[in-house]
């Protein structure tokens, strides 16, 4: 059942925004009255709202003086950031039509207006198209006494109600839900609020009210919902305002957001709802979910900072694998993540596991999610074997042992491929260079685990205190994630990769290092490439980089008795000699 008694978080932003605006004719709109009814979210950062007017008169009657404010000026959004809460956001658009989507995303014509039914008609997808009001109201106007009636207290039963009604009120809330575009025009005259009519309906509804117990606030609340859309939040569809193709067509960023809402709304109501026995979760409406099919092909007309946007909201928090696996359905797969499409039907030994590159992929990415948050690290799962493509099919060529031995060694093995493929894909969805190195990084080095478990006992501590050394304690973690999502991705009986044992017990003495001995790195070596030159009399050349990395190795062997001028020289000087 929704859960309209959290509407009352949303009161407190309604007083803040008719304050600012100087306007009390205003309605909030979208995600935070869904997430609010869904019972998925209670602190609600990012509110948008909606009023009649001209964007740049309602602009300049802002009460400006605590709050962060500018205007778009082509499609008039007004944002207000308060200045004592600044991950708080109201954004306003008023009410508007649009028309004439001439590139696949934005109107060429806006017609600002004062009826919310032309505004709702121009929407994305019905669950986002619930408006909500509240104002302050005379308790002196509930004169009637309520009849006692049980409370509706499931799902079919409301559905019924509002069916047979198109209107409810709650009176322990002074809540109605109205459906009706006649009353919702007569509540609204020229959108603003009629106490009258509302004491009316009060009036004609009593034998009608869901509660019997009179609220203590003078203070009206209404949902409007002129197209019956709270069905659809009922019953968890993602369902295109209209018709989908004309909304997949006016703006083809529709397509990807559907895919999300379905991701990331099912990983809230688990995440918030666990303790329930079931759980029904969204699923895309059948003709909306064919209409992203049909005209998956109009993405291509999006910019990629959009499509980079849309990647971003679902990897940081939410459900990346559903994500990623309704693209691979619509035909989306390949244009957004075309190195990873090109997994598909690569088949691995049995030994490894018993399905295609792509599966393992995305099962290990399932994995990885469940224990890290970290977007970069998420990408990475997501990334972590589409070098396989090329050294697999250097495989097919029936090559030695010998030949195989040099593949891994170059630029075929997937390790070394595969940070190339990443820099063109990543890149082409606008990621920054920073986050494509640390992408580049973790996939490079998602192997380095498993080496240090198969060396001797003896020889861990040596090869972790490197790694450790190269990347921060924190980073050497999530390589930690990646093995182990890497090795549940495979659901192969013959490795045993459920059991993770070992490397929790790497993760231990991660731990240990970092307690005991903290972050070596080369700038806690004794000697530097300037005192190396000057001690052998050699000249600036690569060769001192080697060095140098050689004397950092042998120091990390045993960093208490090594790292000292007099014994790190006399190991290069050793070194020096073995070489020639």
């Amino acid at each position: 059942m929704l859960n309209f008694d959290w509407l009352k978080i949303l009161d407190k932003h309604i007083q803040f925004l008719q304050d600012k605006c100087q306007n009390t004719n205003l309605f909030l709109v979208g995600w935070s009255i869904r997430d609010i009814l869904l019972d998925i979210e209670k602190d609600i950062t990012d509110i948008d709202f909606t009023m009649a007017g001209q964007p740049n008169e309602i602009y300049s009657n802002i009460k400006k003086d605590d709050v962060h404010h500018f205007i778009t000026e082509k499609f008039g959004t007004i944002t207000l950031i308060p200045k004592d809460n600044k991950e708080l956001k109201y954004e306003l658009t008023p009410l508007r039509t649009e028309n004439d989507y001439s590139d696949n995303r934005h109107p060429e014509m806006i017609n600002w207006q004062n009826d919310i039914l032309l505004d709702s008609n121009r929407r994305d997808f019905s669950i986002n198209c619930i408006y909500y009001f509240s104002a302050e109201f005379p308790k002196n106007n509930l004169t009637k006494e309520f009849k006692i009636q049980k409370d509706i207290k499931d799902e079919t039963t409301f559905q019924r109600s509002l069916k047979d009604n198109w209107i409810i009120f709650y009176s322990d809330l002074n809540l109605f839900i109205v459906q009706d575009q006649n009353y919702i025009s007569k509540l609204f005259p020229q959108w603003q609020f009629d106490q009258t009519f509302a004491t009316y309906l009060i009036d004609i509804l009593h034998e009608n009210f869901v509660n019997s117990k009179r609220c203590s606030e003078s203070k009206v609340r209404i949902i409007i919902d002129p197209h019956r859309w709270i069905q659809d939040l009922i019953n968890k569809k993602i369902k295109c305002v209209g018709e989908p193709q004309k909304r997949f067509t006016e703006d083809a960023l529709r397509i990807i957001r559907a895919l999300r809402f379905v991701s990331v709304l099912n990983q809230k109501l688990k995440d918030n709802q666990w303790d329930k026995p079931k759980i029904t979760l969204f699923d895309i409406d059948t003709d909306t979910r064919r209409s992203t099919k049909e005209l998956s092909n109009l993405v291509q007309n999006i910019s990629k900072e959009r499509i980079h946007d849309e990647l971003m909201k679902v990897f940081i928090s939410w459900d990346p694998f559903a994500f990623v696996s309704l693209l691979d359905e619509i035909k989306l797969l390949e244009y957004i993540f075309p190195a990873l499409f090109a997994t598909k039907n690569i088949d691995q030994p049995v030994r490894y596991h018993p399905f295609d590159v792509y599966v393992h992929s995305l099962l290990s990415l399932y994995h990885l999610q469940k224990i890290n948050k970290d977007y970069l690290v998420r990408f990475s799962m997501l990334y972590h074997d589409v070098g396989k493509v090329g050294q697999y099919s250097a495989y097919e060529k029936n090559l030695s042992r010998e030949e195989i031995r040099e593949i891994l060694a170059g630029p075929l093995n997937h390790r070394v491929s595969w940070p190339e493929l990443a820099k063109v894909d990543f890149a082409r969805l606008t990621f920054s260079k920073s986050e494509i190195k640390d992408i580049c990084r973790y996939i490079f080095n998602h192997h380095v685990p498993w080496e240090i478990l198969n060396a001797n006992k003896e020889n861990r501590i040596k090869k972790l205190r490197k790694l450790y050394s190269e990347a921060w304690f924190e980073k050497v973690n999530n390589l930690l994630d990646i093995t182990i999502a890497d090795r549940l991705g495979q659901y192969n009986p013959m490795q045993n990769s459920a059991d993770i044992t070992d490397v929790n017990t790497l993760r231990e003495m991660l731990k240990d290092l970092e307690k005991q001995e903290w972050q070596f790195t080369q700038k806690d070596l004794q000697v530097n490439g300037k005192k190396i030159m000057d001690h052998f009399q050699l000249l600036p050349w690569p060769k001192i980089w080697e060095l140098l990395n050689s004397a950092m190795n042998w120091v990390l062997v045993d960093i208490k008795n090594r790292n000292n001028e007099k014994d790190i020289f006399s190991y290069l000087k050793w070194l020096i000699k073995a070489k020639k």
